[in-house]
């Protein structure tokens, strides 16, 4: 596993905490794991077409408003 670029002395991680700081580990995805680029990619696909389908639901809302608009007597 990487080391930090500069692995704190005793008494620097002392001053941070006197200083409200707490150490924390941080996991963030492998970007060179091609099982993971492959899931960030699927989840890109599936929001282009949540969005995708959004804009349609968008468009038939409109064009369903306007034939009622038209015909208000009309029934579905």
């Amino acid at each position: 596993m990487a080391e930090p670029a500069h692995k704190l002395t005793e008494k620097e991680r002392q001053a941070l905490r006197e200083n409200g700081y707490r150490p924390v580990e941080i996991w963030v995805p492998d970007l060179d794991d091609p099982k993971i680029l492959a899931e960030i990619r699927e989840e890109a696909r599936r929001i282009a077409e949540a969005d995708r389908r959004e804009q349609m639901d968008k468009v038939l809302e409109a064009s369903a408003a306007e034939l009622v608009a038209r015909d208000p007597d009309y029934e579905w």
